[in-house]
């Protein structure tokens, strides 16, 4: 198994960015069809027309297909109208999935990182330079979000009045995740001040009524799209989606949350930063107020650091260089972790477990010197786990209080620190 195929089992979440620029391909977006035939993707629709799918599906599709797109067309159209009016700013997109925006950007000379997992940024560094060239100011980083190290490392060293932006990231993060990413940008903007925006929590609550209006309130529609999304949602990765308190329907709870993390919020409508025309509405133009009307209530959330906020302090970590030491000792799979276990780190530990071979019968995991886990690691761990026949011989040890935290808030305590193992033999 190559690189690329060990990143996208550790973190499978990346394949919803290629749905976003075919999408936006699909609506006139020439620097996004630039990217799609460098890069090799097929159109949208394609695998559909390869296949022998019946008639009424293509119908289907075809129907459902404005509700979809309005949501990533608004977005990526908002955002960067936003990015337009600062045009001091130093953009830290993040992530950037397979957006074309860095082509924009380096068109505009702007200054501008794409910051997203390796198996990303890989393919959208080249891609981008063969479109528009060699630029200094324009360049991608792999990151993990929970991660600050790779976060500043992202930047040149005279970074600074950075606008963060960051779109459909946050939900995919577990509370402790969250709060990590919050304290890591916190970090960041203090020391190259700026701003971040967000546009997560204003899709989570108006997305139903913008794909309601963009189908003209037709029951049938609005009930098939809920389920075909649904089925989507749950095959894309093995995590629960909206799981922290970003996404919690009390209002006033999530503003004490920025509060307690230490940034003050400011909103920004997002009807004032529409595309003048939704290429996704010319089949039918006669729906398009009733979208516009929603944006209106929808906001662009803005944060900056909080004068004299002190948030939530960094963790108290090892800063440890990466490193995993294994080997197979009478059908046993032994390893050691040392440093934190992310996204851009798990592929070696699943790399190590899948080289070992076939016949382990037990596994003992010794992370003493492992300061931290994202779900990504948690992931390959349940991996390995999942592999044993027995599940009692997954044994995991030297578990500091933070990683123990992270484990009981997940419910991963259950199997892997040997509580419960039976109920999870199946999981």
């Amino acid at each position: 198994m190559d690189n690329q195929e060990l990143r996208e089992l550790v973190n499978p979440v990346f394949n919803t960015a290629k749905s976003c620029v075919q999408l936006v391909a699909a609506v006139g977006d020439e620097d996004a069809q630039r990217l799609l035939d460098v890069l090799g993707f097929p159109a949208f629709g394609a695998q559909m027309s390869s296949k022998p799918v019946p008639k009424e599906m293509h119908e289907q599709v075809k129907r459902l297909f404005p509700a979809y797109t309005i949501l990533i067309e608004s977005r990526f159209y908002g955002v960067n109208r936003l990015i337009g009016e600062r045009a001091d700013r130093q953009v830290v997109d993040l992530p950037c999935g397979y957006t074309s925006r860095g082509i924009r950007m380096a068109r505009e000379g702007r200054a501008y990182r794409g910051c997203d997992l390796p198996a990303v940024v890989d393919a959208m560094g080249p891609a981008v330079e063969s479109i528009v060239g060699r630029h200094e100011a324009v360049g991608y980083r792999a990151v993990d979000a929970t991660n600050y190290e790779s976060l500043e490392a992202a930047l040149p060293e005279a970074s600074r009045n950075l606008l963060v932006t960051t779109e459909g990231l946050l939900m995919y993060f577990d509370q402790p995740e969250l709060e990590t990413v919050f304290s890591n940008l916190r970090r960041l903007l203090q020391k190259h001040g700026g701003s971040w925006v967000v546009t997560d929590r204003a899709y989570f609550l108006h997305d139903k009524e913008i794909v309601a209006a963009a189908l003209d309130h037709d029951p049938r529609l609005t009930a098939m799209y809920a389920a075909v999304t649904n089925r989507a949602a749950a095959t894309t990765a093995d995590v629960r989606l909206n799981d922290n308190v970003f996404f919690d329907p009390d209002e006033a709870k999530v503003r004490d949350f920025i509060r307690r993390m230490g940034f003050e919020l400011r909103e920004v409508c997002m009807a004032d930063y529409l595309p003048g025309h939704f290429g996704a509405l010319d089949g039918n133009p006669q729906v398009e107020p009733a979208v516009r009307e929603v944006f209106r209530k929808m906001m662009f959330w803005e944060f900056t650091v909080a004068q004299g906020g002190a948030g939530k302090p960094a963790p108290a970590e090892a800063n440890l260089p990466f490193r995993v030491v294994s080997e197979v000792r009478d059908g046993t799979f032994q390893v050691a972790i040392q440093g934190r276990m992310d996204t851009i780190t798990a592929p070696e530990l699943l790399k190590r477990f899948q080289d070992a071979g076939s016949g382990i019968r037990a596994i003992h995991v010794d992370v003493s010197r492992m300061p931290y886990v994202s779900s990504a690691g948690l992931r390959v761990l349940l991996m390995m786990y999942k592999s044993l026949e027995d599940k009692a011989n997954f044994e995991m040890t030297g578990v500091s209080d933070e990683v123990r935290e992270i484990l009981e808030t997940t419910g991963f305590d259950h199997f892997l620190l040997g509580s419960g193992q039976a109920g999870f033999a199946n999981a």
